[in-house]
Formats: C-alpha cells, sequence, structure tokens
C-alpha cells in the first residue's frame, strides 16, 4: 500500500515540476544571468536616456518647424482677404489676377521656409489648385500629393477627417507624407505637406552605431520610413512615447521614441543592442562555457516536461478550441502521462458529454417553444368581423340587392381564401395589398359613403416576402377604434424602400383621419410593452409586434405617432426577404 502511494506520489505533475526546476533551471537562471541580466539592463537604461534626449531635441525643433508652418496659414486664413474672394464666383479675369496673387505669396513663403516640401491652395468651386514646392520632391510626387488632397477635399471633409488642429500623417503611392489641412471658407481650402524623408535628413547625422538607424512611426506602430528593415528584423515599434523597449530577431534593438505634439506619428531611433553592449561579450562567452555542462541538460529536460506536462495541456487546449468552434468533441483516449491528467481527461470527458445532451434538450425546447408561441400568434390573429359580414348578407338578402350580395360574397369568399392561408410564416407584399384591397371593400360595403381607402406601393416591392396579416393588423385597430358614422372616415397604405446605412428595408405606413392614440396608449406602445386587457387576452398590435420578433429577430420595427392633423400613424420596418426560386411561402 505504502509502495502504491509512493508511485503516485511520484507521478504528480508537482513532484516532477519541483525536481525539474530544482535541477535544472534555478541555478543556471540564478548563478550565470543575473549579474549579466542586472549590468545590461543598466547600461540599455543609460544608453536609452541619452539617446532620448537628442530624439527630445530633435522632435522640439519639428514641432517648432510645424508651429511655424501654422502660423504662416492660420495668419493667411484670418487676414488675407484674397481667400475670401477666391471663395466667391468672379470673372475669369479677376480669379486669375487673385491666383497670381495668392501663388505669389505661397513662394514666398515656401522660399524662406526650406523644410517644407509644398504649400497649396485648393478651391472646391471650380477644382483649382495653387501650389508652391521646393526642388526636392519629383514630379511624380507633388502630382500624387495634389490628386490624394484634392480625392480628400473633393469629399466634403469634416472637422475631425481635416485633422482638427493636428497634422494628418498620410500614405501615398508607398511613401508617407505630413499634411496640414486648414478650411479657408466653405469651398477653400490650405495647405502644406513635407514628406517624411524630409524631415529625417537633419537627425541622420547622429551616430546611432554601424547598422543603427532613425525613422517615423505611425501610432500604431506603422513604420513610415525603411519599412522593409523593419519587418525583415522584425522590429517592435508599438512602445509607449517617452520609453524604450528591445525588440527584434535574431539581432535585437534598442527602440527609443518621442511622439509630436502636433501629429499623429513618432520619431525613432533603433541601436544596435550588439553595439551597445560590447563590452559584456567576453563576459557572456565565459558564463556559455561554465553552463554547457548544464545546458546539455536542457534537451533531456525539455523532453521530459514536453511528455509529462506540454503533450497533455495540448491535448485539452486542442479540445478546448474544438468547443469553442462548436465541435463537441472530447479528448482522444490516450495513455496519460501522470495521474492528475488522467483524471482531468476523464472528468472533461464526461463533462463534456453532459453538456452535448444538456445542449441538445434544450435546444430542443427552445425551438419547439418558439414554433408553438409563433402558432398561437397567427391563429390569434383572425379577423373579428365575421358575424357583421353575415348580418349584412342577411340584411342585404332581405331587400334583395343581389347585384351587393354577389360582390359581398365574393369578397368574403377571397378574404377566407387568404385567411386560411395564415399557416404560412411569409407571403407576398402583392398578395398581402390585394388582400387589404378586398378586406377594406368589406368595411365599404358595410358603410357606404362613410369610408374610403388609399393604397400606393411601388411595383418593385410587391414580390418581396412580409409576414402575413401584419398590415391587417393595423387597418383593423383603426377602423375597429377610429372609425365613427359621424364624419367620413379615409385610410392609406403606402409603402417604400429605405435604408439605415446596413441593410436595405420595407417601410410600409399605415394612416388613418381618426382621432389617434391616446397619449398613454402611444407610449406604452412605442416602449413596446405587453399590453394585457382584463380578460387575459392581448392587444392585437402586441400580437404583431410579438409575431415579427419570432420571425425577425429583433431586426424589424413598429413606430407609433399621432399626425398634426389628426389620426394615428403607424411606421412598419421590415428587412427585405426574398422567396426561394418556385415558392411562395414558408410554412412555419
Amino acid at each position: 500500500m505504502n509502495t502504491q502511494r509512493r508511485s503516485k506520489l511520484r507521478n504528480t505533475m508537482r513532484f516532477k515540476l519541483i525536481v525539474g526546476v530544482a535541477a535544472i533551471l534555478v541555478p543556471l537562471i540564478v548563478l550565470l544571468n543575473f549579474n549579466q541580466y542586472y549590468a545590461a539592463q543598466v547600461v540599455r537604461k543609460q544608453v536609452a536616456e541619452s539617446n532620448q534626449s537628442f530624439i527630445t531635441l530633435y522632435m522640439n525643433q519639428i514641432d517648432g518647424l510645424l508651429d511655424e508652418i501654422d502660423s504662416f496659414l492660420i495668419n493667411m486664413v484670418a487676414s488675407d482677404p484674397n481667400l475670401l474672394l477666391l471663395d466667391r464666383r468672379q470673372p475669369e479675369a479677376e480669379t486669375a489676377l487673385l491666383k497670381v496673387q495668392l501663388s505669389k505669396q505661397l513662394w514666398n513663403e515656401n522660399s524662406r521656409n526650406g523644410a517644407v516640401d509644398g504649400f497649396f491652395i485648393y478651391s472646391t468651386l471650380d477644382a483649382s489648385f495653387i501650389e508652391a514646392f521646393s526642388p526636392r520632391p519629383s514630379y511624380m510626387e507633388r502630382v500624387a500629393v495634389s490628386d490624394e488632397v484634392t480625392r480628400k477635399l473633393n469629399a466634403s471633409p469634416t472637422q475631425s477627417e481635416l485633422g482638427g488642429r493636428d497634422w494628418l500623417v498620410q500614405q501615398i503611392d508607398g511613401s508617407y507624407y505630413i499634411l496640414r489641412l486648414i478650411q479657408a471658407a466653405p469651398n477653400t481650402y490650405v495647405g502644406a505637406w513635407v514628406k517624411a524623408d524630409t524631415l529625417l535628413i537633419p537627425f541622420n547625422l547622429i551616430n546611432l552605431g554601424e547598422s543603427g538607424f532613425s525613422l517615423f512611426s505611425t501610432e500604431a506602430g506603422e513604420p513610415m520610413l525603411h519599412a522593409e528593415v523593419v519587418r525583415e528584423k522584425q522590429i517592435d515599434l508599438s512602445f509607449a512615447s517617452g520609453g524604450y523597449s528591445l525588440s527584434g530577431g535574431p539581432e535585437r534593438y534598442l527602440t527609443v521614441g518621442e511622439r509630436s505634439r502636433h501629429g499623429g506619428f513618432r520619431l525613432v531611433a533603433l541601436i544596435p543592442e550588439q553595439d551597445i553592449l560590447k563590452g559584456f561579450f567576453n563576459l557572456w562567452s565565459w558564463n556559455r562555457f561554465v553552463s554547457v555542462g548544464s545546458i546539455l541538460l536542457i534537451p533531456l529536460s525539455l523532453g521530459l516536461l514536453r511528455k509529462m506536462i506540454l503533450l497533455p495541456i495540448r491535448r485539452l487546449l486542442s479540445a478546448m478550441n474544438r468547443i469553442g468552434e462548436g465541435h463537441m468533441q472530447g479528448i482522444p483516449e490516450a495513455k496519460a502521462s501522470t495521474e492528475e491528467f488522467r483524471v482531468v481527461n476523464d472528468h472533461f470527458n464526461q463533462m463534456l458529454s453532459h453538456i452535448r445532451e444538456l445542449k441538445i434538450h434544450v435546444y430542443e425546447e427552445q425551438l419547439s417553444k418558439q414554433q408553438a408561441e409563433l402558432r398561437q400568434l397567427q391563429t390569434t390573429i383572425n379577423p373579428h368581423f365575421y358575424l357583421n359580414s353575415l348580418n349584412m348578407l342577411h340584411s342585404l338578402a332581405a331587400v334583395r340587392n343581389y347585384e351587393l350580395i354577389q360582390e359581398m360574397s365574393r369578397c368574403l369568399s377571397d378574404y377566407f381564401r387568404y385567411i386560411f392561408r395564415s399557416h404560412v410564416s411569409l407571403v407576398s407584399l402583392g398578395d398581402e395589398l390585394m388582400h387589404m384591397r378586398n378586406y377594406i371593400r368589406i368595411q365599404e360595403l358595410r358603410f357606404p359613403d362613410q369610408l374610403s381607402s388609399e393604397i400606393e406601393v411601388p411595383s418593385y416591392l410587391l414580390n418581396f416576402a412580409i409576414p402575413p396579416l401584419v398590415i391587417q393588423t393595423f387597418v383593423e385597430n383603426a377602423i375597429k377604434h377610429a372609425f365613427t358614422l359621424e364624419a367620413p372616415f379615409r385610410l392609406s397604405i403606402h409603402g417604400k424602400l429605405e435604408s439605415d446605412g446596413q441593410l436595405p428595408r420595407i417601410l410600409l405606413v399605415i394612416e388613418d383621419t381618426g382621432e389617434g392614440f391616446t397619449p398613454e396608449l402611444l407610449q406604452l406602445l412605442n416602449e413596446k410593452r405587453n399590453l394585457e386587457r382584463e380578460d387575459g387576452s392581448r392587444h392585437g398590435i402586441w400580437n404583431a409586434w410579438r409575431r415579427l420578433e419570432l420571425l425577425y429577430g429583433g431586426k424589424a420595427d413598429l413606430t407609433f405617432r399621432n399626425l398634426h392633423s389628426g389620426g394615428a400613424r403607424v411606421e412598419v420596418r421590415l428587412p427585405m426577404k426574398s422567396f426561394p426560386e418556385g415558392e411562395e411561402g414558408t410554412p412555419c
């Protein structure tokens, strides 16, 4: 018994991890690497602080240059009347003279401020682009920048899209540029641009080691220069402004940066770690020689760890990933390396089996409940005027008005034929509107000269699918609660296609000329509360809303309001659906 207990203890993961860490990792890390790591950190910090000062100093110079350009552009916007004149329609000769004067002013500033690659003025009235540029950029670069600026400004940009008070970082034809855009008038913009390479020219004189270099990066850490080198050396530029980091492989780089106050970019210096820690290489060689005996044990230790810990954990994680993807598969039967993993695997597979069974039961129960509720709601929406229609037929027969009896009989026949189709979840909008014309005609026969109607829906919407009887619910409600014999009553149904910026939807509007909703009822309807009557039955409008919830999963919408001229307005918004080819309805 004691032998079996000791065997289980030796087979536990805790015992094996303690022995492995104590025998291999602790002596190697503590004795050989602590002092070396600490000293290297001190040197890195000193080098980072030294280069941080240079970067901060030069970034302040760049920000000062951007401040100077901003001041020129803002003063020009505030004090130059030619910009306001350019924003108005002028005779061609006067417009040409204005452009010459403005161009001269830009060229004067460009010659004075040699660090800027170009100034420009753009008018959306005649799509004219006035520019002044330094000799550094090529013709193709100038054309690319002007085309990008023209495209951006022709799109009627907002203040945030113009950068607000900041400069914009823009990639054009594979190169990065820093743009300043200011709206001088409703149709006139002024700005300046400089290529990222241009701002970096003076900083290249700083010694960053044999293979060190500097660049600009975006706020997200994307390099604006030397992108291929950064990707090749796997250098991470997403460090905090004012700090430093080490990244790259196989050669690592000390990365130091400073963020600009005027734009979403950062000046970065990358210094090879090999140049920083030259004096430590001999110490490292000695440490490697001393630890070679211990390092020879690492493959064996890793192999044991892999077999005892990593492979079982990997199998467990792989099973969890498959479950996350929807594949309810357990851990394959395999010989566990430790007692703990054997117990974990058994309990995991048992738990997964229970979850799988429970999920099936819950899904089937929810599906059955939803289908039953949908059928109940559709059956509760049947019309409430059967007896009134039969009484009217009796009255017409009594007076022997056979023509109206025939028309009333045909309308009722068509009406009931459509109602008996309520076992389908979707019908065409054209069939629903035809049914509504038939229903309203029945009401017009019951109340001659008191009820009129109007139905206008574009023909291209008639073949799209909607729930059956959804329009009738609101028409019925209007006639039942708003129609009186004291004044003529008019119903109108309109439809159109609208878009909320994501998916197109069908908008159906039902309006009447009654007294409208009471304030209390209107609030309850728009809050989608359960309108339950005293006898326990539910309001037809609530039933219609519930049907739309079940059929569209929350993507349909109902809006209720009162018209200023009197009467109620109901807006039904439905996602567009089409029938499968050869079908006209989908059974519930």
